[in-house]
């Protein structure tokens, strides 16, 4: 979606940039980086054989600094890319590995334990 027509959807919802964990039973492992209104509803499409968990979630009611960030992060690690096996919406901002992106998230951002991570 371009900015402008993201930043029209705001009307006063708080944006959230998200770093999840995405996987498959067949042991592929990858992380995606976006954003949102609505983390759960964003991915209740994501393919049937791909599964997610959140790692951390930065949010502001100033959309266009949330967009801002997920620019900043995919040109700063754009060497860091994943292409999954599968395609599905936002394949294209996936990431092999994740612990510099988590290290370069603004104070503020929330970071949820881990779970089955190798961060």
């Amino acid at each position: 979606m371009k900015r402008a027509a993201w930043l029209a959807q705001q009307r006063g919802r708080k944006a959230v940039l998200y770093v999840i964990r995405v996987y498959s039973k067949e042991e592929e492992a990858f992380y995606k980086v976006g954003i949102t209104y609505n983390l759960a509803a964003r991915f209740r499409r994501i393919r049937a054989d791909y599964h997610w968990r959140t790692l951390a979630r930065y949010s502001s009611y100033r959309a266009e600094h949330i967009w801002n960030l997920e620019q900043a992060i995919h040109r700063d690690f754009a060497h860091l890319s994943y292409s999954p096996a599968a395609s599905f919406s936002g394949h294209t901002e996936c990431y092999a590995e994740v612990k510099a992106i988590l290290a370069a998230l603004p104070a503020g951002t929330f970071f949820l334990k881990p779970v089955n991570c190798d961060i």
